[in-house]
């Protein structure tokens, strides 16, 4: 094994030899330090037994190089595939046309980043979707044509850096430099909680109390209504929220048997998932003499599922517009639920009623750092605590 650089012409050459090359391998970066990392880290690949993808492609014939874009149709029809997933790989066609799998390599996987960022100026976690979904694909069809016993290739998008999708100093300097709309994107953390206020404000809508400068108020829907309460007080998402029935809500014993909609490639996850007591008397109201599903929104046919979510969104985001709550989405109740749930005593100011597993089962995490992401514990709660110590 052998790693040499040449300066030439004003670029870097590359040249790497090892046993599991048939012949030496060339590439040329604009920086030494570029072809110097490159090298070290196609040497380590190498020394594990594993060979890049787009040096195996260089020793395949043609036909064993198949269009990525005939592979994600491949993938489409015969892999556990997401709707979401589905849906983006749709979008993403044009972006890989022409292109074949040997082609996917290292250097091409850095460039194709950085046409996320400073043409489409995407935000990181789009940029990591557009890079998981691809390499997911990868993975399947490298899985599916390696020979046993032979040398699996490496799936170049796997071998981007930590914190690839982050706009770096240069490219955030790039940007500012050549003016325009573009700005560098970086991830939303979501913290935004309800204030008791804003909750009550929301409640004053639902009930059809009209604000003076409108002309009219918000017709008065008590399923809506029900569903606004049932989320704001389990967190359950949506989705799983509007597709309960009657039968998945046991007030005997206090417990809602959800159908989770977050599984592995879109297999339903079940979960318990507790009532509080101003909840348990809304909810037993509400069900007299209902059978079927517990609310109207939702026609229970799978292909209205998406059709449904964007309705029922839409129409929270205009029941928080007619409350004046601003900046809050249908979502932030699922954090405001959790932190709700981290928050609950026993009566009497004794001890948290659920540990942190427990809320994480609550909520339908197998994760814990999930509860790190929804739980945002106001400062003042967390002030008044050592006042009543």
């Amino acid at each position: 094994m052998a790693i040499s650089v040449q300066h030439r012409g004003g670029r870097h050459q590359l040249r790497v030899t090892h046993r599991l090359l048939p012949r030496p391998f060339f590439h040329t970066f604009e920086a030494e330090t570029e072809a110097r990392e490159y090298g070290a880290q196609l040497v380590a690949l190498l020394d594990r037994g594993v060979v890049p993808a787009e040096l195996a492609a260089r020793e395949a014939p043609r036909e064993a190089d198949p269009l990525l874009v005939e592979v994600v149709r491949a993938y489409c029809k015969a892999a556990p595939l997401t709707d979401s997933d589905n849906a983006l790989l749709g979008q993403m066609l044009d972006e890989i046309s022409g292109l074949r799998v040997g082609s996917v390599t290292a250097v091409w996987a850095d460039e194709y980043v950085r046409r996320l960022k400073m043409g489409r100026n995407l935000a990181p976690s789009t940029i990591r979707k557009r890079v998981g979904v691809l390499a997911r694909v990868i993975d399947w069809h490298i899985r599916r044509t390696s020979a046993p016993g032979r040398i699996v290739p490496a799936n170049a998008l796997r071998m981007l850096p930590i914190g690839y999708s982050a706009y770096s100093r240069n490219e955030v300097e790039e940007l500012q430099a050549a003016g325009g709309d573009k700005r560098p994107k970086h991830d939303q953390e979501r913290r935004r909680r309800l204030a008791s206020d804003e909750a009550a404000a929301i409640r004053r809508a639902l009930a059809g109390h009209k604000r003076d400068d409108r002309e009219r108020a918000l017709v008065v829907d008590p399923a809506f209504s029900m569903l606004f309460e049932l989320i704001l007080d389990t967190g359950l998402r949506l989705r799983e929220a509007y597709r309960l029935r009657v039968d998945q809500v046991d007030l005997q014993r206090r417990i809602i048997d959800v159908e989770g909609s977050k599984g592995a490639r879109g297999r339903l996850k079940p979960r318990t998932t507790p009532i509080k007591a101003e909840l348990l008397e809304l909810l037993r109201d509400y069900m007299a003499g209902r059978v079927g599903l517990l609310f109207p929104f939702w026609d229970g046919r799978p292909q209205t599922l998406r059709a449904t979510t964007n309705r029922l969104s839409a129409r929270f985001a205009s029941l928080f517009r007619y409350a004046g709550v601003v900046d809050f989405t249908e979502h932030d109740l699922r954090h405001e639920a959790t932190c709700r749930w981290f928050e609950l005593r026993r009566p009497g100011g004794g001890g948290w009623v659920f540990s942190d597993i427990e809320i994480c089962r609550i909520m339908g995490w197998s994760d814990p750092k999930m509860a790190l992401v929804y739980a945002s514990l106001r400062g003042e709660d967390l002030a008044a605590r050592i006042g009543a110590a």
